[in-house]
């Protein structure tokens, strides 16, 4: 709709790389020649003057899929990129084009005379470079987070003094709370002074802004009367077009204000906002949500092959206690579809018995053990710069108390993302704030703790604000050199990403120039293993609307990247990624999600029809360098819609298991977050419906941690959405138990290797029943937007029997091997010590009541 496309303001740049025009008659035969360097395209281009042959040139030196090809590509030239059809309207068959800056580097291309044969072009993954993403249906713009943020984005001053609001959170903070309220009192006397004499759908867009506006600091009463406004206009000007828009956007902004918290209470969204919902468990405001069945169901009279708006109906008549049985036939989704094929029991939420169920928007969350109590403590952030960090102690005794004051961090406000470390190797647990994703520059904060319960920021001293400040929620702690000391990689925005190296003494320097890892790209995550066991470890960055990069590590504080070579530059719409070996071949393996704003594709995915849109990408690790795309085969072929996610072994089966928390800032993205299990390192298996997992909220930060000393691990997700009218309350999914498998929970301690460990190998052997096998893990905090302990807590299966225990440890590069290791217990190892240290742990349940006393 073109309605549609010009109020989903948020999506401009996506909508703006979408091929637009018409199909041309006849692909284009071409040639392209991508490099990463401007330095490397001249030289191509002067070769090229020189009469080099173009195909030879290609596969010497193209970092582009069609590089084996000779860059031989088919394609029509109005799907091109708009630049790269600019550039060819220059050129003759026969000529090449100037150098043309694209996403993945610097491109040359040839309009050849004829066919030198054909290319494989129906796999559309070798014209992303050229071409962009597929279109998709966008979800409609219900919540006005883009019409928040240019008003924001606008109020924020440039050059000097933009670098010190950014250093200022709390002129930030003022500056969010009052542009807003500016820009309404703007559109409120734009329409005062000129609405009468608007053309209508001038006047329909405006108002449409002035909702949005309302909608985003959380007055969703004036936002849908505003709507309501848009709707009756187009109906009197009978403009079916804006119709239907306004009546999927009614049905999201009732079925929205339906489970707000200003009507429901706490209790009702904790048992009506899981997935799907049991008939009769009525938990919202019953007129608006008949409001929302009506606007949706008029909409899908008008296009009832429309999958976002049957969706959206369906979970309106599951908000409304009726699903499935009230939901008109030739619109329902069968509860078949979500059905889960394994049941592992149910993961009841314990959060506001346990005192952790923080209300606000999207954060980040840190699980680890900040005062060496032996219980895991809790760290949340929000994206609000105005919301102080919450630091929530382990009591031991299953619930937790809010610290925040007492720690000295109610000044540190706002953050999107939070990421833990020992970075100074005095044995306690420090932490670093990112701030600014999807929006802009704010300073970051490393909080040194100062091992008696208080924090403090020692940014500035430390040299991490040196240079611009920039906006990111992605990084990673890895040490890049083997010297004993954390380094710390940030992918920023559409801007450079930094490393910075750790002297050893509280201080870094920045060294991306010279490592050769400062590439630009709207970064998404970041994440760090040593893939192809070479004792280094190696960085990868998936990006949003862009190649992702895989950085090797050179062993000299340098980087290679080579993702073409490994295979694994996909998806091109990127967003959470980590490392993990998901099969226990001792090869670390990677996992990245895709990321569209599109409902449609989503539920597509769960219904079973075609999609347009990329799916998750699990690459296995072929053991020479390259990666195995084996998305299909372990059923992880699905689009969803993550943005915080992790991993973690929910059964104590030994094999990770897969947590995504979904959505986007559109109330229209109301999807469950999905659980899914690990089946042996062969399949995954959506167990979202059966576990209870599938919270229906906003999901950010995720973490699973053994909170309760029990010996499985719980799983804490922060939820909400980036703007006021969308916080809501945090999950903690209390694992049932009960699974019959043993396990063993390592506390690594390095010596000459940082003292978090972080980078450690662990390999367990293990006989179950008579059955041998190896189970293995890296130590680190788990996925890129939510952060697990450090500790590593590893399950072992049924009657288990620990052989051996090795760890090798990275600076050091040496082996330990421990045998006659009973499972079930806590152990400490500390690098070089002969035996493991057994730890005293006492369990008990979350939300209170010990269970019992010892190991």
């Amino acid at each position: 709709m073109r309605w549609k496309q010009a109020v989903v303001t948020a999506l401009l740049l996506w909508i703006a790389l979408v091929p637009q025009g018409g199909r041309g008659e006849t692909p284009a035969q071409l040639g392209l020649i991508v490099v990463g360097t401007l330095e490397d395209a001249r030289m191509v281009l002067d070769r090229l003057k020189s009469g080099d042959d173009f195909a030879a040139l290609a596969r010497e030196h193209s970092i582009d899929p069609t590089a084996k090809d000779g860059g031989n590509l088919q394609v029509d030239p109005d799907d091109l990129r708009l630049e790269l059809r600019d550039a060819l309207r220059s050129i003759q068959p026969g000529q090449v084009t100037s150098i043309v800056k694209i996403p993945t580097g610097y491109a040359i291309l040839k309009l050849l005379k004829e066919s030198p044969g054909k290319a494989a072009v129906e796999d559309r993954t070798r014209t992303l470079a050229v071409t962009g993403p597929p279109a998709v249906r966008l979800a409609p713009s219900v919540s006005g987070y883009s019409e928040f943020y240019e008003a924001f984005r606008t109020s924020v001053p440039t050059g000097p003094e933009g670098r010190d609001f950014a250093m200022d959170l709390k002129r930030v903070c003022d500056a969010r709370e009052q542009a807003p309220r500016n820009a309404i009192a703007a559109v409120q006397g734009r329409l005062s002074r000129e609405g009468p004499s608007m053309e209508p759908r001038a006047l329909a867009y405006t108002r449409y802004t002035l909702a949005e506006l309302w909608s985003s600091i959380g007055d969703v009463n004036y936002a849908i009367k505003e709507w309501e406004g848009v709707y009756q206009s187009a109906i009197a000007s009978s403009d079916e077009e804006l119709a239907q828009h306004m009546e999927e956007v009614l049905g999201a902004g009732y079925l929205h204000r339906a489970s707000a918290e200003d009507h429901v209470s706490h209790a009702a969204i904790e048992i009506g906002r899981i997935f799907p919902s049991h008939p009769g468990a009525i938990h919202a405001i019953p007129a608006d949500v008949e409001k929302a069945i009506e606007y949706l169901t008029k909409a899908l009279k008008r296009e009832p092959s429309n999958t976002e708006l049957q969706w959206l109906l369906n979970l309106a008549y599951m908000t409304q206690g009726s699903y499935p049985s009230k939901v008109p036939k030739e619109f329902l989704i069968p509860p078949s579809v979500f059905a889960s094929k394994e049941d592992l029991g149910r993961f009841p939420d314990v959060a506001p018995a346990a005192g952790l169920n923080t209300y606000g928007m999207a954060g980040g969350v840190i699980i680890d053990d900040f005062d060496n109590h032996g219980f895991l403590d809790v760290v949340t952030s929000e994206v609000d710069d105005c919301a102080p960090l919450h630091y929530f102690h382990n009591n031991g005794d299953g619930t937790f108390t809010n610290r925040t004051q007492q720690a000295g961090l109610s000044d540190q406000t706002g953050g999107l993302n939070l990421i833990q470390a020992d970075y100074n190797n005095d044995g306690c647990v420090d932490f670093l704030v990112l701030r600014g994703g999807w929006e802009f520059g704010r300073r970051r904060s490393l909080l040194r703790n100062n091992c008696d319960g208080t924090f403090t920021d020692v940014t500035a001293q430390s040299g991490l604000l040196a240079g611009p400040i920039l906006p990111s929620q992605s990084a990673v702690w890895t040490d890049i050199d083997n010297d004993g000391n954390l380094d710390l990689f940030v992918a920023n925005e559409n801007a450079p990403s930094q490393l910075f190296r750790n002297q050893g003494d509280g201080t870094f320097v920045d060294i991306s120039h010279q490592a050769g890892i400062d590439r630009s790209a709207f970064s998404k995550a970041v994440v760090s293993v040593d893939y192809d066991n070479d004792g280094y470890p190696d960085l990868y960055v998936s990006n949003f609307n862009g190649p992702d990069f895989l950085y090797h590590n050179n062993g000299d504080r340098t980087f290679t990247e080579v993702s073409q070579k490994a295979g694994v530059g996909l998806p091109w719409m990127s967003f959470a990624a980590w490392f993990f070996d998901y099969d226990n071949d001792g090869w670390p393996d990677l996992f990245v999600t895709s990321y569209f704003y599109s409902v449609e594709e989503v539920a597509n995915s769960y219904i079973g029809l075609p999609r347009k849109g990329e799916t998750l990408k699990l690459y296995k690790n072929m053991k020479d360098g390259t990666f195995r795309d084996v998305t299909v085969e372990t059923g992880l072929d699905r689009v969803f819609m993550p943005m915080g996610a992790n991993f973690g072994d929910i059964d104590n089966d030994g094999f990770l298991d897969i947590y995504l928390g979904m959505g986007n800032p559109s109330y229209a993205t109301l999807m469950p977050n999905v659980l899914l299990h690990n089946q042996e390192g062969k399949h995954f298996v959506d167990i979202t419906t059966s576990s209870g997992t599938g919270a229906l909220s906003k999901g950010h930060g995720v973490a699973f941690a053994d909170l309760n000393n029990d010996g499985d691990e719980d799983l804490f997700v922060v939820m909400g959405g980036p703007q006021a009218g969308d916080r809501n309350i945090s999950r903690l999914f209390e694992n049932p138990g009960g699974h019959g498998n043993d396990w063993i929970t390592l506390r690594m301690v390095g010596v000459k290797s940082n003292r978090s460990a972080i980078g450690a190998r662990i390999t367990v052997t293990v006989e179950n029943e008579g059955r041998r096998r190896t189970i293995c893990r890296t130590v680190g905090s788990g996925g890129s937007f939510g952060a697990s302990p450090l500790q590593q807590h590893i399950g072992l299966g049924k009657s288990a029997r620990i052989e051996n225990i090795e760890v090798w440890w990275p600076a050091s590069k040496t082996k330990q091997n421990f045998t006659n290791v009973q499972p079930n217990q806590f152990l400490e190892i500390k690098e070089f010590e002969k035996a493991p240290v057994k730890l005293t742990r006492h369990s008990f349940r979350l939300g209170g009541a010990a269970r019992n006393t010892g190991s």
